[in-house]
């Protein structure tokens, strides 16, 4: 597992993929494979011992495109996601039995998301950009930049990313920090629970407030309200509960590659080698420089729901029944999982999704 990701390496795969062409209802088409495609996977099938059918290439295929494609934030991105949103939408179904139709990745940012962050650097020879990815230390990551940055601002995506192709690529970085996604997603609920609460009106939640209401605050029934909003829409596709994937969409045409993505839960030392790439040398990062909203039996009710084995449990036998659950979260971040190389939760450890990942990781290392 790297305890950080850097841009180009993350990207620099193994063209071993299918043709794919997109179609004109925007999803990746797969051509037919070749025989040196076919006998690729089953040499890594054999290798790992895992299944090798016609599922299973195909959602590696598709995932190997996304790690490609996603952190250089080509056109290539959506399609890829949208066709992988469709592929594992049974698996959801099946694991939560539902007929919900599946919502779909999009490149459309609201104003929840729809800020990054540009800052002059610690020299006055580079520039710097900020992807923001929600629930992945932004605030605080926006504290410290304004205390190592000059001409530290925040600004939206569209006039941070014209400004980014003003800028010589030699003289620029673009970075972000991602988070292990079943965390993120915790923390996202239990902001979301907090502000629909508050009746805090940025982001509107009027429509998920009365879905939870008549709910005990911090039960696993009033987090089981919210997953069915999330399955039905996810919550409108909010920022705060989205695939961090999606964050590095382009967006109204307009690309910003990433350089270099991080991992909260390495902060500190990501901090330190993010500036390094760029000889740059900064004061250590301070988790303590700014708060966020949260309530923290939010937190235990919806880790309740999901059967989440918590880290003071010895006990890794018999899943909770909400595992379930859990389940269908990692088929719905499977490409957070696979693109920035977080390990899936012993829950999820099941056929096909444990092969799959599998052969995408060894599909990099053979690269």
């Amino acid at each position: 597992m790297w305890a950080f990701l850097q841009l180009p390496a993350l990207v620099t795969l193994l063209e071993v993929t299918r043709t794919v062409s997109v179609s004109d209802n925007g999803c990746v088409q797969a051509g037919p494979e070749s025989p040196e495609d076919q006998d690729f996977f089953l040499q890594l099938a054999l290798h790992l011992d895992a299944p090798s059918t016609e599922e299973v290439q195909h959602l590696v295929s598709l995932l190997l495109v996304a790690r490609k494609e996603c952190p250089k934030a080509t056109e290539a991105c959506l399609p890829a996601l949208s066709e992988l949103r469709l592929a594992v939408w049974p698996h959801v179904q099946a694991e939560t039995n539902s007929s919900f139709l599946p919502w779909m990745p999009s490149g459309h940012l609201d104003n929840v998301a729809d800020e990054d962050t540009q800052g002059g650097g610690v020299s006055s020879t580079r520039s710097m950009f900020y992807r923001h990815v929600f629930k992945a230390a932004g605030i605080n990551t926006w504290a410290n930049l304004h205390q190592v940055t000059r001409d530290f601002y925040r600004a939206p995506y569209a006039a941070t990313c014209k400004h980014f192709h003003l800028v010589d690529a030699t003289r620029r970085t673009a970075f972000a920090f991602v988070r292990d996604p079943i965390s993120r997603f915790i923390s996202g609920y239990s902001e979301l629970e907090y502000r629909s609460r508050a009746a805090i009106g940025w982001p509107k939640l009027e429509n998920l407030s009365q879905a939870l209401q008549g709910h005990p605050v911090g039960s696993p029934e009033r987090a089981a309200a919210f997953f069915i909003e999330f399955l039905q829409s996810g919550i409108e596709n909010n920022g705060h509960v989205r695939p961090q994937i999606e964050f590095f969409l382009p967006v109204g045409g307009c690309s910003i590659p990433m350089d270099f993505i991080g991992r909260t839960e390495h902060l500190p030392d990501d901090w330190v080698k993010m500036f390094a790439l760029q000889n740059e040398t900064v004061p250590p990062f301070d988790n303590a420089l700014a708060t966020h909203y949260h309530d923290d039996r939010d937190k235990k009710g919806m880790e309740s729901f999901l059967g989440v084995a918590r880290a003071d449990s010895t006990d890794a036998s018999a899943p909770h029944t909400g595992s379930r659950y859990l389940r269908a979260l990692c088929w719905l971040f499977l490409a957070d999982f696979a693109v920035f190389q977080y390990e899936i939760p012993n829950e999820c450890q099941q056929e096909p999704m444990k092969s799959v990942l599998a052969l995408v990781r060894k599909a990099s290392k053979a690269s």
